[in-house]
């Protein structure tokens, strides 16, 4: 035995007396998570940044909501850059109480919304207020405490699983409701699936996209289908 992954720590080997003093992890190892490390806002974005986030602090200032706002991050976006702006709970809070299930839970899960539709929201009227100065080439997202990133794994989740279901028992798989852009993930996760194909069927609110075996069909979608776009 070489003590690695079998019985308690240094099992095999000669114990060393440790010291008192309690040391962080180090790597992945340690017996606790590292944190991860705080991003920061590039300096050419800064004032820009600065400017959405104030104004959006003001806003959850007014509905009574208590929160610490911080920077989340830059991606490529169509037409230029996308800031995410973090919206962080002033106590620690589990990430179960943020839960599209109860959007109207205490404290900042009423900013979700059902499909994160209040957080949709937000982002939009940021970036109207934004896009009336110089900061038209750059888009703002509002998140809580990691709602986005668990929301797409939850829906690649789905897509998977739904996938597997109709390739089984050869049968399409019609999912709930969806706005856009979780459409749009369920699209791009069974794009290269050999056996299955997406589409997206009804109307306004009710529109959901179907997975289906590869080589059926549905309706042909409507021309402004916005879905893959």
């Amino acid at each position: 035995m070489n003590g690695y992954g079998e019985g308690p720590p240094g099992f095999g080997r000669p114990q060393r007396r440790r010291s008192t003093q309690r040391r962080g992890p180090v790597g992945n190892g340690g017996r606790h998570p590292v944190p991860p490390r705080k991003q920061t806002c590039p300096p050419e974005l800064r004032d820009s940044f600065v400017e959405a986030r104030d104004f959006l602090a003001g806003l959850i200032a007014a509905l009574g909501l208590p929160a610490r706002l911080g920077f989340g991050g830059v991606d490529a976006a169509r037409d230029g850059r996308q800031i995410t702006i973090d919206i962080h709970a002033l106590t620690p809070t589990s990430p179960a109480q943020f839960s599209e299930q109860d959007p109207h839970d205490d404290g900042l899960a009423i900013l979700i919304g059902k499909h994160g539709a209040t957080l949709d929201a937000l982002s939009a009227v940021t970036n109207a207020v934004m896009h009336r100065g110089d900061s038209r080439e750059l888009f703002f997202a509002v998140d809580v405490e990691g709602y986005r990133a668990r929301r797409v794994a939850t829906l690649r989740s789905i897509a998977v699983r739904c996938a597997t279901k109709v390739v089984h028992e050869r049968v399409a798989v019609e999912l709930e409701p969806m706005p856009p852009a979780e459409r749009r993930i369920i699209h791009l996760a069974l794009a290269a699936h050999r056996d299955v194909a997406t589409e997206s069927t009804g109307e306004g609110r009710d529109r959901r996209v179907v997975i289906m075996p590869r080589g059926s069909s549905l309706p042909p979608p409507d021309e402004d289908d916005e879905d893959l776009r």
